[in-house]
């Protein structure tokens, strides 16, 4: 089933347009793919940034990035975050997935 898509008007400048059609083709890819990419990557390190201020709990996070909490907490070990496995989100996952 494909995803229903919405269409956003974005200005840019002409020296970040001149950026991305640099990236563009070098990654032999089109604009509208790459533009999502950066959305994408944009959308993770805010996250994990506010994660890391404790705005986010990890399950919070999951949810907005649209991952599955286990996949969340791959990504924090990762990138070398600290997990608080003592929270109740992540014990009552763990619990649930591994068991006692």
């Amino acid at each position: 089933m494909e995803e229903k898509t919405s269409v956003l008007a974005v200005r840019l400048s002409a020296e970040d347009l001149e950026r991305v059609e640099a990236v563009r083709t070098l990654e032999k890819i089109d604009r509208s793919t790459l533009i999502r990419e950066f959305i994408q990557d944009g959308l993770r390190r805010r996250v994990l940034l506010l994660f890391r201020r404790g705005a986010l709990s990890a399950a919070k996070a999951a949810e907005i990035l649209g991952v599955p909490l286990r996949e969340f907490l791959a990504f924090l070990e990762d990138e070398e975050i600290p997990v608080n496995w003592d929270s109740k989100v992540v014990k009552d996952y763990m619990k649930k997935t591994y068991g006692e």
